[in-house]
C-alpha cells in the first residue's frame, strides 16, 4: 500500500502533536486516541503513529545501546526470532515499513500468536543467515515464542536451512523470550521497544538486511 503524499503530511503532523505530548509524559494510548480523532487517522495511520513516535528519552536511550554493523563483528548476538522474520518478510511483500524515531525499522503487521509459513520464509530465513554470516559474529541464539503456531516448525526450518553456514547458531523455543531478551548479557536484535529500551546492546538485523541487502527506498519517515 503506498500513502498519497497528502496523507503522509497529515501523519507528520500528529506525530508533532505525539511527539510533544510523550515528552510532557503523557500516556501514549490514550494521546494517541485523541490525535487520531483530531486528525481523523484511520486503524492503519494509527499503528503508524503508534509504532514510528517516541519520546526524546526512550530515543536517546536507544541511540546509546545501538551497535553498527562493524561493532557487532566478535559479538555473541540474541534474536527475537518473529519479530526479525516477519519484519524481513515484510519487505519481501513490498509491505509498508518505517524508519522510526529511535533509529529503528518497523513493519505494521499485526501478528499476535500466530505465524503462517509463506513463500517468503525461507528466503527471509537465507538473508538472515548470510547477513549474521557476513556481519562475521560469534555465538548466536534465536528464540521464537513456543506459544505461537508454526514455532517448532519455524525452529526446524531454519536449522535445516543455515546448517550449512558454519555458523555458532542455537535456535531455541521459549514462553518467556521477552523477559531473556531483556536481560541477557550480549547484542539483542528486535524491533520491541520494550525490551529495546532494557536490553544493554542492540543491533537492527532486520533494518540492516532491509537497507543494505534489499536496498528497501520507500521507508515512510514521520
Amino acid at each position: 500500500m503506498n500513502r498519497t503524499s497528502s496523507r503522509i503530511d497529515v501523519l507528520r503532523e500528529a506525530a508533532k502533536d505525539l511527539r510533544y505530548l510523550l515528552n510532557r509524559g503523557y500516556h501514549k494510548e490514550t494521546v494517541l486516541k485523541i490525535i487520531g480523532d483530531k486528525y481523523l487517522l484511520d486503524k492503519s495511520e494509527r499503528l503508524i503513529l503508534y509504532r514510528s513516535v517516541y519520546s526524546e528519552y526512550e530515543v536517546e536511550v536507544v541511540s546509546k545501546k545501538k551497535l553498527s554493523a562493524k561493532e557487532v563483528r566478535g559479538k555473541n548476538v540474541w534474536i527475537d526470532g518473529f519479530n526479525v522474520l516477519n519484519t524481513v518478510e515484510a519487505a519481501l511483500k513490498n509491505h509498508e515499513l518505517a524508519l522510526c524515531d529511535d533509529g529503528i525499522v518497523r513493519d505494521f503487521s499485526e501478528v499476535y500468536g500466530k505465524y503462517r509459513i509463506s513463500e517468503c520464509t525461507s528466503t527471509s530465513i537465507r538473508l538472515i543467515g548470510s547477513s549474521l554470516k557476513e556481519l562475521d559474529v560469534s555465538r548466536i541464539t534465536v528464540l521464537y515464542e513456543s506459544q505461537v503456531s508454526k514455532s517448532g516448525e519455524i525452529a526446524k526450518m531454519m536449522k535445516e536451512i543455515l546448517r550449512n553456514l558454519d555458523l555458532d547458531l542455537y535456535v531455541e523455543l521459549s514462553k518467556t523470550v521477552d523477559s531473556i531478551l531483556s536481560r541477557v548479557d550480549g547484542v539483542v536484535c528486535t524491533s520491541d521497544s520494550a525490551i529495546l529500551l532494557k536490553a544493554k546492546h542492540i543491533f537492527d538485523l532486520a533494518g540492516y538486511i532491509i537497507i543494505e541487502k534489499l536496498g528497501y527506498q520507500n521507508l515512510i519517515r514521520i
